[in-house]
């Protein structure tokens, strides 16, 4: 099974706190998710027209943090950090075949679905630039595996409802869907306004709402 995501792993925002108390601090989160889905899938029939499937899909929702302060005239401070993140979804799901039409067979299906974060790596380097603007020589980026500050729940838990069509070339079953989850709650959500922005802006949150087409094939 293959597939490609129709909405964004995260909502990311901008922070700047202006000038507080001589201090400035700007702090800023991208997505770098890769827009891709694999895994293998699993179905055993059941009687009238039913079926249990069970996917196990790889997900890979890297993104990008960055930091800049600036204490008054003594120079800048700029962190930046690279985080690499593997995620599966493990969904379970009841199908159904509607009913075959020549060679062609719709289905509809729906169930539970869990996902969980198995490896995070990240990547960051932090530079000095005096007032001068001579940025002071850093070396390569530090690679830690310690889980980045926003990872709040390693797993969620959600519902999954998807609509497909099923058909034969020559040997091959091919069976395009699209599937719906909403998860229970984020895997990551991270809260660091900078000084004097208010502290309820996130500036990165998983979204809970995920679609996606994916693509069976199979004998």
């Amino acid at each position: 099974m293959a597939g490609v995501p129709l909405t964004e792993a995260f909502e990311t925002a901008a922070f700047d706190s202006g000038l507080v108390a001589g201090v400035r601090t700007q702090i800023n989160y991208a997505s770098r998710a890769k827009r891709y889905t694999v895994g293998p899938a699993v179905e055993v029939s059941l009687p009238f027209g039913l079926a249990l499937e069970f996917d196990a899909l790889y997900k890979r929702l890297d993104y990008n943090f960055s930091s800049t302060v600036r204490p008054g005239s003594f120079g800048t401070f700029n962190q930046e950090q690279h985080n690499i993140v593997s995620r599966w979804d493990l969904p379970l799901l009841l199908k159904y075949r509607v009913r075959t039409f020549g060679s062609r067979t719709p289905y509809v299906s729906a169930g539970l679905n869990t996902n969980y974060i198995v490896n995070t790596t990240q990547l960051s380097r932090t530079v000095f630039t005096p007032s001068s603007g001579v940025p002071v020589a850093q070396g390569p980026p530090v690679k830690t595996r310690n889980p980045p500050a926003e990872l709040k729940y390693r797993s969620a838990e959600g519902v999954v409802i998807a609509a497909g069509l099923e058909f034969h070339v020559h040997r091959l079953r091919a069976a395009p869907e699209v599937r719906y989850t909403r998860w229970a709650h984020e895997n990551f959500r991270g809260i660091q306004a900078p000084a004097g922005i208010q502290s309820n802006l996130t500036g990165i949150q998983s979204k809970l709402n995920q679609t996606e087409v994916l693509l069976t094939l199979g004998w």
